[in-house]
């Protein structure tokens, strides 16, 4: 019993022991997390009362006129110019006597673009938002940059991550040479094949599958030290018609924007997005009018702002675009955005006007200036969080550092090589083995008179196929010259066609011209072994139903010229798979796997 007692006292002792150094050991581990915390806690709050002091200073310090101003954002081009020249005057002019808050660049170089920026922010009293539509990065203003493939075909590769990617490089080069907001990433829902603005900008036709991709995007801006902008809010997906020609409508009911459109703007705005750009595009179904979205209340305020609340940046879609001026004209779209929600008016047409009559607006009571200053409070928040009340400039030495750097260009060829889909393959014609590339006709269709299109693939040919017979259509082709092409054709053991489609926008169409079209069904009537990779919208096949052999590579740039080259003579695994339905053909997710030749010959040996 005494020996039982012992025993137990012992264990009981033990316990005791262990329960102390436990709580010692507990004790020990919040006192590091507390150290480590509480510092981080102060300095989150001692930042916040820095940004929120600067903010209601600055605000105090602003006329009504120079709220205004921080509400506008004005074009610049970014080709070189003089700052003492009549060009660069203009630019003078907004950010001294306009105050504008803002500017969106085009065209130019890097290092054009670094010197610009940095000599518009020394003018400006306080810092600017330079903004730039570089959806797949700098490459869509300029010839440099790392180059990205499109929407669409970054996500025919199924890798959220290389959208998170994508969007952390594009900020990062960004920020470099001075530009600070992206209007990116497209969140709308391509799900119609006639849709002629947005189609490859898209993500896709599955709205669960885009809004994956939006959100890693944003979160890939906003690491990237940049503003990610969602648009077109609340979708441009659904249409025929570009808005840069006329007024967009979208026939639906509530109901169905709540499960397709939005869904993408909410996964954005949960991910943090800092702006929403509104669309030219009416849905008189739901709002009972039809007024763009840029200028109804119902969904700018009621349904961005209160409904889904969002308390960042709400910008407009360009007020210069067709579906505004044809329908308000002058300043009036301006004073209409704001009174409808917007924080920002984009490239009003007369920037000094709309200046003008949103300060009338405000004197009349039509807008409260308490609503001006809500706006101007968040454009402020967001110059602070960007670091740009510390310093707004940037190192014009480093931007050959920082900007196309080779592990970048070297992902962005990665995903384009993983976006080519093949979606037939008769005869398993495609990779071309070597006996048959040498034997083939090669036949690239330009739809546009473009000397993009084409202009990589057919040295990347070359490069592959000594003396290969390569054939062009453009445009200018002559009804003589389509005639001998047919009959080159009709010589050839295998064909390999390439036509290629420009999105852009005022043109209305992604369809491949009527002649050029009756030109491939001449080439596929002759019944050859004939493949069709389309360099641009997927949705091509529907031109050329009969086709045998289809991929599609989602882009006319040189990063998909480069990826289809080494797709078509199987350097590299063919493994993407369709992001949208085209409608009688394949569905979301189609797709052939065909391996590179090199693992071809080693599977056969074995």
């Amino acid at each position: 019993m005494i020996r039982a007692r012992r025993r137990e006292a012992m264990v009981q002792k033990g316990f005791d022991r262990a329960m102390t150094f436990r709580r010692i050991l507990v004790g020990f581990l919040v006192l590091v997390l507390l150290l480590d915390v509480v510092p981080l806690v102060a300095h989150r709050e001692a930042d916040a009362r820095g940004e929120n002091e600067w903010v209601e200073t600055t605000l105090r310090s602003l006329s009504l006129r120079e709220k205004i101003g921080q509400m506008i954002v004005v074009a610049a081009s970014s080709e070189f110019m003089n700052f003492a020249s009549e060009r660069f005057a203009e630019v003078r002019k907004q950010i001294e006597q306009n105050r504008v808050g803002g500017f969106i660049v085009r065209g130019g170089s890097p290092n054009e673009v670094a010197a610009l920026t940095n000599e518009m922010q020394r003018l400006s009293k306080l810092p600017l938002l330079i903004a730039a539509d570089y959806e797949r990065g700098l490459r869509m203003q300029m010839k440099n940059g790392t180059p990205f493939t499109t929407n669409m075909g970054v996500a025919a590769t199924g890798d959220v991550q290389a959208a998170y990617r994508q969007g952390r490089i594009i900020a990062e080069e960004m920020r470099a040479i001075g530009v600070n907001w992206l209007y990116a990433p497209v969140a709308d829902i391509n799900n119609n094949p006639d849709n002629p603005v947005i189609n490859i900008r898209s993500f896709g036709a599955d709205p669960q599958q885009v809004a994956r991709f939006v959100a890693a995007f944003v979160r890939g801006v906003r690491d990237g030290g940049a503003l990610a902008t969602a648009k077109h809010f609340p979708g441009h997906g659904d249409t025929a018609t570009d808005s840069h020609i006329g007024l967009a409508t979208i026939e639906v009911d509530r109901a169905r924007l709540d499960r397709m459109e939005l869904v993408p703007f909410r996964a954005a705005i949960a991910a943090g997005v800092d702006a929403v750009m509104t669309a030219h595009v009416a849905l008189p179904k739901i709002t009972g009018d039809r007024h763009p979205a840029t200028l109804s209340p119902q969904m700018t305020t009621d349904l961005l702002r209160r409904e889904l609340k969002f308390d960042g940046i709400i910008v407009t879609d360009s007020l210069g675009m067709g579906a505004i001026t044809k329908n308000y004209p002058g300043p009036d779209a301006a004073v209409r955005a704001i009174k409808a929600g917007a924080d920002v008016a984009l490239l009003p047409p007369d920037p000094t006007a709309a200046i003008k009559a949103i300060e009338e607006a405000v004197r009349r009571g039509e807008i409260t200036e308490a609503r001006i200053d809500d706006s101007v409070r968040r454009l402020l928040r967001a110059k602070y969080r960007l670091g740009l009340v510390q310093n707004r400039m940037v190192d014009l030495s480093a931007v050959n550092r920082l900007v196309e750097k080779p592990e970048n260009v070297q992902e962005a060829r990665r995903v384009a090589e993983r976006s080519m889909t093949l979606l037939r393959n008769e005869g398993g014609l495609l990779p071309l083995a070597q006996s048959r590339a040498a034997s083939a006709l090669y036949v690239v269709v330009a739809a546009d008179d473009d000397p993009e299109e084409g202009r990589t693939l057919i040295p990347q040919i070359e490069r592959r196929v000594k003396g290969a017979r390569i054939l062009k259509a453009d445009p200018r082709t002559t009804e003589a010259e389509y005639a001998q092409m047919i009959e080159e054709a009709k010589r050839a053991e295998n064909i390999i066609i390439a036509p290629f489609v420009k999105r852009a926008a005022l043109k209305g169409t992604v369809a491949l011209p009527d002649r050029q079209t009756d030109f491939i069904r001449q080439l596929l009537a002759l019944g050859k072994r004939t493949a069709i990779v389309a360099f641009g919208s997927p949705y091509l096949i529907r031109q050329f139903p009969e086709a045998p052999v289809y991929m599609a590579a989602y882009a006319i740039e040189d990063v998909a010229q480069e990826a289809a080259a080494r797709a078509i003579f199987g350097e590299v695994e063919i493994a993407g798979r369709l992001p949208v339905g085209i409608p009688g053909m394949f569905e979301i997710g189609a797709g052939l796997r065909a391996q590179p030749l090199d693992a071809r010959a080693e599977k056969a040996r074995k």
